[in-house]
């Protein structure tokens, strides 16, 4: 099988549509870290999220491909919208692992983060996010959803 490209499973899923079947838990607190960078990323635009989601660059190249991705999502699939949560997994006293949609005109971009506290400090040690939602959320979270 070849692997297509990012920019052309965009183009599949807007053309054939994402007949993806989640629902959003309203219930769910998105992460502090996670609410900042939305909010700054609606205000302000994309390169304002990265920053205020993982805090300072430690990869420069991580954060260029991340910002790569939402800029080819917003082409795609228009303006940041919103966030809905999907699911939170407590993994440990310190560390959750956080499912997400970040809602934009035209359709959903899913997302997991991974979040790592110590002291009431926050900090987001893995972030992923993908158009199709079984790259991103385990059929374990859908199937109890």
């Amino acid at each position: 099988m070849s692997r297509l490209s990012f920019g052309a499973l965009l183009l599949l899923t807007l053309m054939f549509g994402n007949n993806s079947v989640t629902v959003a838990r309203s219930d769910r607190a998105p992460p502090i870290l996670l609410e900042k960078a939305v909010a700054a990323y609606k205000l302000k635009g994309v390169n304002s999220f990265l920053p205020i989601l993982l805090g300072s660059p430690l990869a420069v190249d991580s954060h260029h491909n991340f910002l790569t991705i939402l800029n080819k999502v917003e082409i795609i699939y228009g303006k940041y919208i919103g966030l809905e949560m999907v699911d939170t997994l407590t993994v440990s006293g310190s560390t959750r692992i956080v499912f997400f949609i970040m809602q934009y005109q035209r359709g959903p971009l899913y997302g997991v983060l991974t979040v790592y506290e110590v002291n009431g400090k926050e900090s987001i040690t893995g972030f992923k996010v993908h158009t199709e939602i079984h790259h991103v959320i385990p059929e374990s979270i859908l199937s109890k959803l």
